[in-house]
């Protein structure tokens, strides 16, 4: 495998992080994001993308008029979430906004009334958020805005509204076409199965994935050298895990986190999903005293960050819970009163 130059890894980095790589320069974009739109209009850059992706995962990105669609890290969207994503790009191109010369800002309760018109198995309240989970805070291809108070002493109602990036016309079709052509499975290498399940889901568990943790100890060294390649993954390879280390990502401290270690901690073998939030409830005044935490953000935070697997309505820890020591608040005021 070639060794990547700095502009391809910044390409490569953003693609697993957005699923996205637009061509168009912006304001306020950084001097990296600039050199790597114009690395990519190079033919010898764009093939040490594809060669670096398909060696890792064994696909490589739509390329799109230098509009990169990279889909494959995310899990697997469900049918309602791919309507919604389909809607939601046909409602946005057809805005009179998004014509020749108009202002590309487009009313959000517009985008979500139009695209539950078509998705009428979610709620408006659930459409919103999907769309916000998509294309604000993945896809990054609209941005919020708010028009400015003029008198703060007048109450006013406040419309929001999404700036839509110049590239999304190019971006929807490499989507549609991503998510409606139908391509051959490849025929994947042992460690690009390994990459993928990394890749998606952060780290690999002995129990649970014996052969493919086998596979990994047998490649370590290969592996780590792939991933190593993009300056900001490590390897660790512990007994019974392996994980991707993102040194990219801030230490986690939220109380959501906090409490969801515990949580996750006392699972066992697994608890039904209908008998999670008691357990949140019961262990969250023995982690946090009397702070609350939404029992709702706990269980975000423990899918997020793999401590969890959801499978057939139970919750199952992840072996990277090991990796991880909770203090109790007894605990920790037993250490107070001794300083």
């Amino acid at each position: 495998m070639p060794e990547l130059h700095h502009n391809e890894q910044v390409i490569i980095n953003q693609l697993i992080d957005q699923s996205i790589f637009t061509s168009t320069i912006q304001k306020n974009m950084s001097n990296r994001s600039k050199e790597a739109i114009h690395a990519l209009k190079r033919p010898q850059v764009q093939q040490r993308v594809n060669t670096y992706l398909r060696d890792l995962v064994g696909v490589v990105p739509e390329n799109y008029q230098e509009n990169l669609v990279f889909l494959f890290g995310a899990p697997k969207l469900e049918s309602e979430t791919v309507h919604l994503l389909l809607a939601t790009l046909k409602t946005v191109i057809n805005l009179p906004e998004m014509q020749p010369g108009a202002s590309r800002i487009v009313a959000t309760q517009t985008i979500v009334r139009l695209v539950h018109s078509e998705v009428e198995a979610l709620d408006e309240r659930e459409v919103l958020r999907q769309i916000n989970h998509l294309f604000v805070e993945r896809f990054k291809l609209f941005v919020p805005d708010a028009p400015e108070i003029q008198n703060s002493e007048i109450t006013q109602e406040v419309t929001e509204f999404w700036d839509v990036s110049p590239d999304f016309n190019y971006v929807a079709q490499a989507i549609v076409d991503y998510l409606t052509q139908q391509r051959p499975i490849p025929d994947l290498t042992p460690v690009q199965i390994v990459n993928r399940a990394l890749l998606i889901q952060q780290y690999v568990s002995r129990t649970r994935q014996p052969n493919l943790f086998q596979t990994l100890v047998d490649h370590r060294d290969a592996i780590a050298a792939q991933w190593q390649q993009l300056q900001r993954f490590d390897l660790e390879v512990g007994e019974n895990y392996a994980l991707l280390l993102d040194t990219t990502r801030q230490p986690v401290t939220a109380r959501a986190f906090v409490v969801g270690i515990a949580v996750a901690q006392q699972l066992g073998i697994g608890l039904p999903d209908n008998e999670l939030n008691q357990l949140i409830r019961a262990i969250t005044p023995t982690i946090i005293g009397k702070n609350s935490v939404n029992p709702t953000e706990v269980k975000k935070a423990l899918l997020a960050n793999s401590l969890v697997e959801e499978k057939d309505g139970f919750y199952h820890p992840t072996a990277l819970i090991k990796r991880f020591d909770v203090a109790t608040k007894d605990e920790e005021d037993a250490v107070h009163a001794t300083e």
